[in-house]
C-alpha cells in the first residue's frame, strides 16, 4: 500500500494529511507533483498560507533567487524573445516563491555594470549576495559569449564574476550558451572559470543548442534545485537527473564542471571523466 499520494514511499513519519482533508502527502507529493498535476490545489494551499510541511518549510539551504543576464536574441524588433516570461511562471511553482532579477545586457562594458568587482551593481546590492545561481542567456562559443554588439571573452568573463564563490556565499554561473563549453577551449575556460570565481560550478553546452530544448533543460535543473532539500551536496544528482529524464539534453551536450572537494556524489564511468586536475570535475 502506497504510503503518499504520488507513491514516492516516503517513511511514514514523512507524510502529512493534505490540505484537501483525506490524502497522505509527502514533500515531493506537494513540491514536485501538485503544481503539476493538481494546480488547483496547488494555489489554495498557496492562498492558505501553505506549505505546511515541516520538510520543506525548514530546508531552505539556499535564498529562492536568481539573477538572469540576457542578451537579445536577434535584431528584429517584432519578432523578440526572452527567457524571462518562462523563468517568471518558473517562479510561482517554487515555494517560497522564486524572486527573479533580470536584465538585459549588450555589450562588455554593460555586463561589468552589473557584476565587476567592487563597483558592480550586483555588489553593491546586499539583497543580491546570496542569490546561488547566475544565469548568462547568450549566444555563444568556446570560452565566450556574444551580445548584439559585443563578442565577450573569457578574460573578460573571468574579471566578470572574479571573486564571486569567495565572499561567504555559495553559487555556481549557468551559461544557457552555444558552445561556452566546447572542446578543450572550453573545458580550459571551465577551470579558469572556477578557479577565478571560486563557484562551486560552471554548468553550460558543448554544441549548437535548439533554443526552446535547452531551455526546457535548463527549466527542469533550476527546478529541481530550487525544490531539492540539500541542493548543493546533491548538485551531481540533480544534474544527471535532468539528462536521465530529459533526453535531449545529452544530445545538446549539456555539461557541468564542479570545483573539486565540494560534492560527495561519486562519479560514474558514464557520467563523468577526470581530468587529472586536482581542482576540478567535468561532468559530461
Amino acid at each position: 500500500m502506497a504510503t503518499c499520494y504520488w507513491n514516492h514511499d516516503p517513511q511514514p513519519c514523512e507524510t502529512y494529511l493534505c490540505l484537501d482533508g483525506k490524502s497522505q502527502v509527502c514533500a515531493r507529493c506537494c513540491v514536485e507533483k501538485c503544481a503539476v498535476d493538481t494546480p488547483a490545489w496547488f494555489a489554495n494551499c498557496a492562498e492558505a498560507g501553505h506549505p505546511t510541511w515541516p520538510a520543506v518549510r525548514s530546508r531552505r539551504n539556499v535564498a529562492p533567487k536568481l539573477v538572469c543576464l540576457e542578451s537579445y536574441w536577434n535584431h528584429e524588433l517584432f519578432k523578440a524573445i526572452s527567457v524571462k516570461g518562462f523563468f517568471e511562471s518558473l517562479a510561482t511553482l517554487i515555494r517560497p516563491r522564486l524572486k527573479l532579477a533580470h536584465r538585459f545586457v549588450e555589450s562588455e562594458r554593460g555586463l561589468a555594470y552589473y557584476t565587476r568587482h567592487p563597483d558592480g551593481l550586483l555588489w553593491k546590492l546586499p539583497e543580491s549576495w546570496d542569490t546561488p545561481i547566475y544565469y548568462l542567456a547568450f549566444h555563444g562559443e568556446a570560452g565566450a559569449v556574444k551580445s548584439v554588439l559585443d563578442r565577450i571573452g573569457s578574460e573578460t568573463l573571468l574579471e566578470a564574476f572574479r571573486g564571486y564563490g569567495k565572499c561567504g556565499y555559495r553559487n555556481l554561473v549557468y551559461f544557457a550558451a552555444c558552445n561556452v563549453l566546447c572542446g578543450s577551449e572550453g573545458e580550459k575556460f571551465a577551470r579558469d572559470f572556477l578557479a577565478a570565481s571560486g563557484c562551486r560550478a560552471v554548468i553550460g553546452y558543448t554544441t549548437n543548442v535548439d533554443w526552446m530544448h535547452s531551455l526546457v533543460t535548463d527549466m527542469l535543473f533550476l527546478q529541481r534545485f530550487y525544490t531539492d532539500p540539500d541542493p548543493w551536496n546533491n548538485l551531481a544528482v540533480i544534474f544527471d537527473s535532468v539528462k536521465e529524464d530529459y533526453r535531449p539534453a545529452q544530445t545538446l551536450g549539456y555539461t557541468m564542471m564542479q570545483a573539486e572537494g565540494l560534492s560527495p556524489q561519486p562519479m560514474t564511468e558514464n557520467s563523468a571523466c577526470a581530468l587529472g586536475n586536482q581542482e576540478s570535475r567535468y561532468i559530461v
